[in-house]
C-alpha cells in the first residue's frame, strides 16, 4: 500500500492506494451503477406519480409513506452513486467523510422506518375496530415529519467537520481517483469519535438490528391477523371464497420489500461492522463494491414489487403513462360526484 500525507493547517490528509480493487470491477461500478441509478430514479419517482394523482391520500393514508419511502430511495440512489462523480470535481474532505456519509445513512434509516410505518398502518386496521385510533391523512404526515426529524437528530455527528480524514483512491484508465473515504475523526459536545465508530453503532443499532427486527414482525403480526380476520368472516358469512385482495397485495408488497432488504442490503452493514472493529477503516475491495451495486438494487425494487403485487397499481399506472387525460376526467368526475353526496348528507343532518 503507497501512503502519502499531506498537512494542512490542523487537518491531517491521509491517502493511500486501495490496491486490492480491480479496475474492471471498478468501471462496472461505475457503468451498472449509472443504469441502475436512473432506472432506480424513474421507478421512484413513477410511485410518486402513481400515488399522487391516481390514489386518493384520504382514503389510503399509506400512500404517504410509500411517497416518503420513493424520496428516500431516490436521495439513497444519490448518496451511492452520484457523489462517486461528484469525488472527481470535488474532493473536499465535508463532503467525502461528512455529507456523503450523512445522506447514505439517514435516507437508509427513512427508508426503513417508512417500511415499519407502512406496515404498523396496515395492522392498526387489521386488528382495531375502533376507526379513531387508524392512521389518517393527518397522521400520517405528521408521523413522516417525526421520522425525519428523529432520523436527522439520530444521525448528525455524521455533520461535523472532520480534521483528521483518510481517503482510499482506486485505479480507473492508468490514473487514481478518489472513491471513497477510509476514516475520519470528529469532535463534537467534548467527546472525539472515528468515522468507523459511527458505522459500527449504525450496523448493531438502528439500521442492521433494530429496523429489521420492526419490519419482521410487523409482516408476522399483519400475517397472523389476516389470516384472524379471514377466519373470522368465513364464520360470519359462511363462506370460503371470501379473500381480502387488497390487504393481501400489501402484506405481499411489505414481504417481498423486506425479503430484498435482508438479502441485498444487510450483507453490507455487516461487512462494513467488521471491518470497522478488525481494521480500523471502511470496507473497500471488491466484495464491498459488489455488495454496494446490490444495495442500489434494492433501492430500485420497491415499485416493481409493488407492481407485480398489486393488479390495481398496473392499471393505474398503465392509465396515467398512456392515458393522462382519462385519468383527470376521472378525477374530476369523482370530486364533481362526491359534493352531492355531501350535500345530501347535510341536508339530512
Amino acid at each position: 500500500m503507497r501512503l502519502t500525507f499531506n498537512r494542512t493547517a490542523s487537518t491531517l490528509l491521509l491517502n493511500s492506494s486501495c490496491g486490492n480493487v480491480g479496475e474492471n470491477l471498478v468501471l462496472l461500478f461505475f457503468v451498472l451503477g449509472c443504469i441502475l441509478t436512473i432506472i432506480g430514479t424513474l421507478l421512484n419517482l413513477c410511485s410518486c406519480l402513481l400515488f399522487y394523482r391516481a390514489k386518493s391520500l384520504d382514503k389510503t393514508p399509506y400512500g404517504i409513506f410509500i411517497i416518503a419511502l420513493s424520496i428516500a430511495d431516490i436521495v439513497k440512489l444519490i448518496a451511492e452513486y452520484v457523489v462517486h462523480i461528484l469525488y472527481f470535481y470535488i474532493d473536499h474532505r465535508y463532503l467525502v467523510c461528512s455529507i456523503t456519509w450523512f445522506l447514505t445513512l439517514s435516507s437508509e434509516n427513512l427508508s426503513y422506518l417508512f417500511l415499519c410505518a407502512l406496515g404498523i398502518e396496515r395492522n392498526l386496521k387489521v386488528w382495531i375496530t375502533d376507526r379513531r385510533c387508524l392512521i389518517t391523512r393527518r397522521r400520517a404526515c405528521t408521523i413522516t415529519m417525526f421520522l425525519i426529524i428523529f432520523v436527522v437528530i439520530y444521525d448528525h455527528p455524521f455533520l461535523f467537520l472532520p480534521y483528521d480524514v483518510s481517503y482510499c483512491f482506486v485505479k480507473l484508465f492508468n490514473s487514481q481517483i478518489l472513491f471513497s473515504c477510509d476514516n475520519a475523526h470528529y469532535k463534537s459536545y467534548g467527546y472525539s469519535y472515528s468515522l468507523t465508530d459511527l458505522i459500527f453503532i449504525e450496523s448493531i443499532g438502528l439500521n442492521n438490528f433494530i429496523l429489521p427486527i420492526l419490519i419482521i414482525s410487523t409482516n408476522i403480526v399483519l400475517i397472523l391477523g389476516l389470516r384472524r380476520r379471514a377466519y373470522q368472516r368465513r364464520i360470519r358469512l359462511g363462506t370460503r371464497k371470501h379473500k381480502d385482495w387488497r390487504e393481501q397485495s400489501v402484506i405481499l408488497y411489505v414481504f417481498l420489500s423486506s425479503i430484498t432488504f435482508v438479502f441485498l442490503t444487510t450483507p453490507t452493514g455487516v461487512l462494513n461492522a467488521l471491518s470497522a472493529v478488525h481494521n480500523q477503516k471502511m470496507a473497500t475491495n471488491n466484495i464491498a463494491l459488489v455488495l454496494e451495486l446490490m444495495e442500489i438494487l434494492h433501492h430500485c425494487s420497491h415499485f416493481p414489487i409493488l407492481l407485480m403485487t398489486s393488479s390495481v397499481i398496473r392499471s393505474k399506472t398503465f392509465q396515467i403513462l398512456f392515458h393522462p387525460r382519462q385519468t383527470q376526467r376521472s378525477s374530476v368526475s369523482s370530486r364533481f360526484s362526491g359534493q352531492p353526496r355531501i350535500l345530501s348528507a347535510s341536508l339530512s343532518q
